[in-house]
């Protein structure tokens, strides 16, 4: 008998909050307050988990069919079923069924890549497993972060600089989130990182009064600007931006790291890619009946930004408790789909 490794909670539990900020960010109540707090760590928190939870063990044949398995099968099979679904049961407009199909397989950003990330994840998974194998015999921790940084930097200012109009898709984007992977990969390696040399160490430190300062500290980095009209140069922007991601980060993982979870949120956290996968049609739905049977009270909400911003939080929750459902059935009698073996 296999023995499974044991879960590590704090990880579980940053990677719910994230999840619970992912399905936020889709609502028609999301306000641009929330859209400021989570956009520096929703995304880069999970790129980062995904680092810190790695383990470079095995060829690169094995780790890739791994990954095949636990994250593009998931894609493959989730986004053509979102697709074939919407066909049946729809709110919004969509191109025919071979145009969406062929944007999906094309994975450029913005072109009905709905389930994008976890395509981007898994591309991102090649130049890491690399690049991990050259820290581990190097050992040199500095040197990789600047190096995975310099990479990172180059393809933010890819995307910033190049002209839309260069391809015939009006995008700067490249097929399957190349111009996104190494963003991605810098946030894994501070992952993988932050594990082997800085963990302890923020262990250390991780009381109340420091959690509350740095937590400051990014309230105050991100909406200082906002609110103050405050725009950078171009160089600056980008910098300030890895900064604030960074400074996120950190915030989310100490409060992770002393929260105390519970099955809603483990299981949750569990089961993040699923979440991600189906929780599109959920809020579409929900969003439909709130039109249709409380239109005047909903609009009413939406048009007051202290409201909104509450009833988009407590609307993402409980869309994370009906994903319980859907999750549960499928890690049950289906765990194929989510690359896991029968129990």
């Amino acid at each position: 008998m296999i023995q499974k490794k044991s879960r590590i909670i704090w990880v579980d539990v940053v990677k719910y909050i994230c999840i619970i900020m992912v399905i936020l960010s889709h609502l028609e109540a999301n306000t641009d307050v929330w859209n400021i707090f989570y956009s520096p760590f929703f995304l880069s928190g999970f790129f980062f988990v995904a680092g810190y939870v790695y383990g470079p063990k095995e060829s690169f044949r094995k780790t890739m069919y791994k990954k095949i398995r636990q994250l593009f099968i998931p894609w493959l099979i989730f986004s053509v079923f979102n697709i074939l679904l919407s066909h049946l049961i729809s709110f919004n407009q969509h191109e025919n069924l071979i145009t969406e199909l062929k944007w999906n397989f094309l994975q450029i950003r913005g072109k009905g890549d709905e389930l994008w990330f976890i395509a981007a994840l898994f591309i991102a998974f090649i130049p890491f497993y690399y690049f991990i194998n050259w820290y581990e015999k190097k050992h040199k921790w500095i040197v990789a972060l600047i190096i995975s940084w310099i990479f990172s930097f180059a393809s933010i200012m890819y995307s910033r600089l190049m002209p839309a109009e260069v391809f015939p898709w009006n995008s700067s984007s490249l097929p399957w989130h190349i111009e996104f992977v190494f963003q991605a990969m810098f946030y894994m390696v501070c992952g993988y990182v932050f594990r082997k040399e800085f963990e302890e160490k923020l262990d250390r430190y991780n009381i109340l009064c420091i959690r509350i300062c740095v937590v400051i500290i990014y309230l105050m980095i991100v909406f200082v600007p906002y609110f103050g009209g405050i725009e950078f140069p171009l160089i600056i922007d980008v910098l300030y931006d890895i900064f604030q991601a960074l400074i996120g980060i950190m915030a989310i993982v100490m409060i992770s790291k002393t929260i105390k979870s519970n099955q809603y949120i483990n299981f949750t956290g569990r089961n993040t890619l699923i979440y991600f996968a189906l929780h599109g049609k959920v809020y579409s739905i929900m969003q439909a009946a709130l039109k249709k049977y409380a239109g005047t009270i909903y609009y009413l909400i939406l048009g007051n930004t202290i409201s909104s911003s509450f009833f988009a939080l407590i609307l993402s929750i409980c869309i994370s408790i009906i994903l319980i459902v859907p999750a549960y059935i499928i890690n049950k009698f289906f765990p194929f789909l989510i690359g896991k073996s029968s129990s």
